[in-house]
C-alpha cells in the first residue's frame, strides 16, 4: 500500500478498555506518528460526548472522527457535523413499537438527547448526559442510533439474531451490527446509509485521501465495514474470525498492549 496517511481507530477494546482506560504507551506513539504527519481518527459506534470526547482531548487527537457507526462524520477542531445520515422516521417507529412490544431495553441517539426505554436510576448507559425517558421523545427529531443493550437484555448470539432478522424483515433501510460484552449479545441498529464503510468513503472525500493511504484499527463486528474501506486492517485477539480473516495484522488484547504495538507496526512499516 501507499505511505499511510491516516489512521483511524475503534474505541471500546481497541484504544481503550470498556472502562475508557487506554495504556499509559498509547500516547507517545500516537505523538510520534502525528509527527510525521499522519492522521489519527476514530472510527466509533458511541456519539462525541463522554468518553470520546474525554480519550480525544486525553491523546490529542482533536480532528474529523467517524461516530455513531457512520451515522456522523464530526469535526472536533471547528465543533461542526459534516455529514449525518439519520434512521428514517418511518422505520424508527417500526423499531421502536417492536422492541417495547417485545419488552427489549433499548436507547435512541438524536443530536444532544439520548432517549431510554426504561431508566435506570444508579447504572446510567450514558453517565454523561441526561437521559430522558422514550415518554418524551416525539418522533420528528432524527434518530442516529439505537442500541439494544447486551448485558440489560441477556441476550445470547441466537436471540440477537432473531430480533436482528424480524427488524430486518420490517425495515429494508436500516442497517444491523452485532456486539459482544462478556457473555452477552447486544445489536446497534443505524440507517442503511450510515456505516463504517460509508463512513470511511465521505472520510476520504473530505480529507482527499485514497483507501491505501488508511489504516484501520479494530476488534468488532461493526469493523467488518470499516476494513473494507481501508488499504490495511490491524484486528485486535479478542476479534471475531471474520475480521481476522481479512485482517494483514493480528495484535495482542488492548490490555496487553495490542494498540500500542499496533502503532509500532504502523511506524516502523507504513509511515
Amino acid at each position: 500500500m501507499k505511505k499511510v496517511k491516516a489512521i483511524l481507530s475503534d474505541v471500546d477494546g481497541t484504544l481503550s478498555d470498556f472502562e475508557s482506560y487506554v495504556l499509559p504507551g498509547v500516547k507517545p506513539m500516537i505523538k510520534k506518528i502525528q509527527g510525521k504527519g499522519v492522521r489519527f481518527s476514530l472510527a466509533t459506534g458511541r456519539p462525541y460526548y463522554g468518553s470520546v470526547k474525554m480519550i480525544e482531548k486525553n491523546l490529542g487527537i482533536k480532528g474529523i472522527h467517524i461516530l455513531q457507526n457512520g451515522a456522523t462524520i464530526f469535526d472536533s477542531i471547528n465543533n461542526k457535523i459534516l455529514i449525518q445520515h439519520a434512521i428514517s422516521k418511518e422505520s424508527t417507529e417500526k423499531i421502536i413499537k417492536y422492541l417495547l412490544d417485545q419488552k427489549i431495553i433499548f436507547s435512541a441517539e438524536a443530536n444532544g438527547n439520548v432517549y431510554i426505554s426504561k431508566i435506570f436510576k444508579e447504572n446510567s448507559f450514558y453517565p454523561e448526559i441526561t437521559n430522558k425517558s422514550l415518554d418524551e421523545f416525539d418522533h420528528n427529531g432524527g434518530i442516529l442510533k439505537m442500541v439494544i443493550y447486551a448485558r440489560a437484555n441477556g441476550l445470547n448470539e441466537a436471540g440477537a439474531d432473531f430480533h436482528k432478522k424480524n427488524l430486518q424483515k420490517m425495515c429494508s433501510d436500516i442497517s444491523i451490527h452485532h456486539f459482544k460484552m462478556f457473555d452477552f449479545y447486544g445489536s446497534d441498529i443505524n440507517s442503511e446509509k450510515a456505516t463504517k464503510h460509508t463512513g470511511v468513503l465521505e472520510y476520504l472525500k473530505i480529507l482527499n485521501l485514497s483507501s491505501d493511504e488508511v489504516v484501520a484499527i479494530g476488534d468488532g463486528y461493526n469493523d467488518y465495514p470499516l476494513f473494507t474501506a481501508c488499504g490495511f486492517g490491524i484486528a485486535m485477539a479478542n476479534a471475531p474470525k471474520e475480521l481476522k480473516e481479512i485482517s494483514d495484522l493480528i495484535v495482542p488484547l488492548v490490555k496487553d498492549g495490542g494498540m500500542v504495538e499496533a502503532l509500532k507496526y504502523i511506524d516502523v512499516n507504513l509511515t
